[in-house]
């Protein structure tokens, strides 16, 4: 029983002090609660609350209207009441509004609501900004200056490259009208409206037409995309391997009440793979000089300019129908040819006896393979009929002429050694 009052004597005590604890917690929740209705006697002071602003939260490159209430809460009259707000970026206040308000008297217990509108930057960034107001009566020699964070909501359209696709698959050196889609990807918060793209191509590369660099896309919202096309060319010249171009996206974004363009500049890579690439070193004939009717032979020299192994490298000749020759065989193997690798092909032909006089231009069509895949290229080859057929008959006499001039010398010969 002894030990029974002691645990309930101890329980009392222990709901003592819970109890006191919570008169105290109390008290002090309802003396915070009453303080802004606490108006202190004999005196004046300035009590600054920004009451709401709207819209909420502020949107980027929108305006907005914050309301802030001025209140004395002294029992004396306040004199020559001067407040004045301090905007910050990304705040700035409209051309037609002034940032210093004078009140003016403001009685003791009362209030005034103070209403400005702003604009907030397009390019804020989402987040809480900061903003002041100062307040300060005709007998203060200090500011009572007040802070407060207000909301921007950020709607910044935001660009990011997606998939790069070309057709062909792969780009080689010395090759036109290749292809390029740039899937063009808005990642940001807002719409962007008549978005145009330039590609800006770097030495070696470079458009196919006036333009083909150049994709306008109209409006791209936010969390979608749009595939940008383009066409170019890669010169001859131009050495395998990882390029960058620069991708310049022009547009407006909805927030953007002055509708100015705004700029965004990517990187696009742009992959050139090795090829093979053909030269005709050398063009020459037997005899050298064709004429009319003549048996010739036509041999090239070949040679792998390009950056890759060339496989089963073969020429054949194509001629049209009006061009005066005829052709033993068309085609002609070489092998491979290794980068500055040369190889040589011979075609043998006729040429016909009434081919006018002057220089024709063949056809010739150099295939090799990367992998399993047949590669052609076309190169023009020049061959040039100087000389007329040769008469038979002047030619025939000119070998009677010339026994006869044999035949006198010598039978004029022996008749000297007779004498």
């Amino acid at each position: 029983m002894y030990r029974i009052d002691i645990l309930k004597k101890m329980d009392r005590k222990q709901v003592l002090k819970l109890s006191i604890v919570m008169l105290i917690v109390i008290s002090a929740l309802v003396n915070s609660t009453n303080y802004a209705h606490a108006y202190i006697f004999g005196s004046t002071v300035l009590q600054i609350q920004e009451l709401k602003y709207d819209p909420y939260p502020a949107e980027a490159g929108k305006y907005m209207d914050l309301w802030v209430k001025i209140e004395n809460i002294g029992t004396e009259e306040a004199k020559d009441v001067t407040c004045v707000l301090l905007p910050e970026y990304p705040f700035s206040l409209d051309p037609n509004e002034n940032a210093t308000r004078n009140i003016g008297r403001l009685p003791g217990t009362k209030e005034v609501i103070l209403q400005y509108k702003l604009r907030v930057d397009s390019n804020a960034v989402e987040g809480w900004n900061e903003m002041k107001i100062k307040c300060r009566t005709e007998n203060s020699d200090s500011w009572t200056i007040h802070k407060f964070e207000i909301y921007v909501e950020s709607k910044i359209p935001e660009f990011a490259i997606g998939s790069i696709v070309s057709d062909p698959t792969k780009l080689f050196p010395d090759s036109e009208e290749n292809k390029l889609s740039v899937e063009i990807q808005n990642i940001g918060t807002g719409d962007a409206e008549l978005v145009t793209s330039e590609l800006i191509l770097p030495k070696g590369i470079t458009p196919s037409e006036s333009y083909s660099n150049i994709a306008n896309l109209g409006t791209i919202k936010e969390g979608e995309s749009k595939t940008a096309e383009y066409y170019i060319d890669i010169d001859k010249k131009t050495v395998p391997g990882n390029y960058k171009a620069k991708l310049i996206i022009k547009y407006k974004d909805s927030n953007n009440n002055r509708k100015e363009y705004k700029n965004q500049t990517l990187d696009v890579n742009i992959v050139v793979k090795p090829l093979p690439l053909f030269e005709i070193e050398n063009v020459s004939t037997n005899p050298d000089k064709l004429s009319q009717g003549d048996k010739a032979s036509l041999r090239l020299t070949i040679k792998n300019v390009g950056f890759k192994e060339a496989k089963t490298v073969s020429v054949k000749i194509y001629k049209q129908s009006d061009q005066p020759f005829d052709f033993d065989e068309k085609y002609d193997y070489i092998g491979n040819l290794k980068p500055n690798q040369s190889g040589e092909t011979v075609f043998r032909f006729d040429v016909n006896d009434n081919a006018n006089l002057k220089t024709y231009f063949l056809k010739a069509e150099i295939r090799y393979l990367i992998g399993d895949e047949v590669k052609i290229v076309e190169k023009q080859i020049p061959i040039k009929v100087e000389m007329k057929k040769r008469d038979s008959k002047l030619f025939f006499l000119g070998i009677l002429f010339v026994v006869f001039v044999i035949l006198s010398g010598v039978y004029y010969g022996r008749k000297k050694i007779k004498k």
